[in-house]
């Protein structure tokens, strides 16, 4: 799964290497790093280049990987502080969502 979400940002899931892109102008500005498990995916550690930080683009990449997990039919398990928080503020995924410290 890919997609542009402006003219300048590109976003991707890379499968060989475990993770979510985000390209802006080409540069790979951000991963977004996962763990797949049947019926979850397990989103690990998330990193945005400190020239594009605070810029909206940490939100942009947690996004697109939340909506890829969702597409795909499994839950989203947010071990990564800024996905857990992400997901924390958007309550409209939560049905969508196995806190890593809930008893299952």
């Amino acid at each position: 799964m890919s997609g542009r979400i402006r003219d300048d940002i590109e976003v991707s899931k890379n499968q060989d290497n475990d993770r979510y892109e985000l390209r802006v102008g080409g540069e790979l500005a951000g991963t977004a790093e996962y763990e797949e498990a049947p019926d979850a995916v397990a989103l690990t550690h998330t990193v945005v280049r400190e020239q594009f930080r605070h810029q909206g683009y940490s939100s942009i990449l947690v996004k697109f990987a939340a909506e890829d997990i969702i597409a795909s039919g499994r839950r989203i398990k947010p071990y990564c502080s800024y996905a857990a928080s992400y997901l924390g503020k958007h309550r409209e995924l939560s049905h969508h969502v196995s806190w890593p410290q809930e008893a299952h």
